[in-house]
């Protein structure tokens, strides 16, 4: 072989790895084997904090969702009496709305119907699934009452295509996995098992093509993906498509951007973590830890549809706030609240 011709070859190589490290540095196409961690920033203050409660002296804020409006609708679980159960935010004014007041409701998922338009939500506390408007006039119970024996705690909601509803259920553990996935009707009527034996059901959201669940587990550090068949009356198949080290803490709610990548809350954590569909965690969004008591409580997402403004609520010793990210990719029904 000759000279020119070897170090021509040299050559080569040596482009092939400057042009490989220059991709490897690049934000944008980052390698999926070493996620990034991602700092969001604080944008408001969205909830006083709650007197002691069941989770403590906290705030516990839920379930961001864009609304017909273009604002920001969320719910205040652990909220007071005198405060709002839900509310609004006007992202651009920063000027809240309070639509909804009671003195016993836990709410901890809001989402809107494709069908009539009205907000639906779970009671935790209670295992309820009721209705209003937009404006939060027409309160409706929709559902209470026992199902298979027990009264669930019936935590996040998500739309399929035609509108049912598909609702997790954060009963069970570990060593008494008695929790199910539901599926209501358009109207949050006539509750059907679907599945049986979690830990905890928590975040749930559909593929980007509603072939399929994301299901998370709270009190196992799992997602699962499971397939539908054609009408959504039955699960097909299921693998447990991702697990991690949680420690303490606890899968939370979570969203699927148009891409098909999943964001995980984890709760008293202080971050999401984000997964691609195979599997590969694409990075780790981190809250700053920046006030007198911790601000961990990260329970969910909204990514505003046809954007990658990404929205984070949180809650902790110091009230309710609302963060903000840059998605990895456009926000869908998906990633609206949950």
């Amino acid at each position: 072989m000759g000279t020119h011709v070897r170090r021509g070859r040299l050559l080569s190589l040596a482009l092939a790895i400057t042009v490989v490290m220059a991709l490897a540095a690049s934000p944008g196409l980052a390698d999926s084997s070493t996620p990034r961690t991602i700092m969001a920033t604080r944008f408001a203050k969205i909830a006083p904090l709650s007197p002691p409660g069941a989770f403590g002296h906290v705030t516990v804020v839920e379930s961001p969702v864009f609304g017909p409006d273009g604002q920001l609708y969320f719910v205040n679980l652990s909220a007071a009496a005198d405060q709002a159960k839900v509310r609004k935010l006007d992202l651009k004014t920063r000027k809240f709305t309070d639509i909804y007041f009671d003195d016993h409701s836990e709410f901890s998922s809001l989402q809107f119907s494709p069908v009539d338009g009205r907000m639906y939500l779970t009671d935790y506390g209670a295992g309820k699934l009721v209705s209003m408007t937009q404006d939060g006039k027409d309160f409706r119970t929709e559902f209470e009452g026992k199902i298979e024996g027990h009264v669930r705690t019936l935590d996040d909601i998500a739309f399929d295509e035609d509108g049912s509803m598909f609702v997790s259920d954060e009963f069970g553990t570990p060593w008494a996995p008695e929790g199910v996935l539901l599926k209501f009707d358009k109207q949050g009527h006539n509750p059907q098992v679907l599945l049986r034996g979690l830990a905890g059901g928590n975040g749930i959201s559909f593929t980007p093509d509603y072939s399929g669940l994301w299901l998370s587990e709270y009190r196992r550090g799992q997602i699962n993906r499971f397939w539908l068949n054609e009408d959504h009356s039955a699960i097909t198949d299921g693998v447990i498509g991702i697990r991690a080290n949680t420690g303490q803490a606890g899968f939370d709610s979570n969203a699927v951007d148009t891409a098909g990548n999943i964001y995980q809350a984890v709760w008293d954590a202080g971050r999401i973590l984000v997964f691609n569909q195979t599997g590969d965690q694409l990075a780790t969004i981190k809250i700053p830890q920046n006030f007198p008591k911790p601000q961990t409580l990260t329970t969910n997402i909204a990514i505003k549809p046809g954007t990658r403004q990404g929205y984070i609520v949180v809650g902790g010793e110091n009230g309710g706030y609302l963060y903000r990210f840059r998605a990895f990719a456009r926000g869908g029904r998906q990633s609206n609240g949950g």
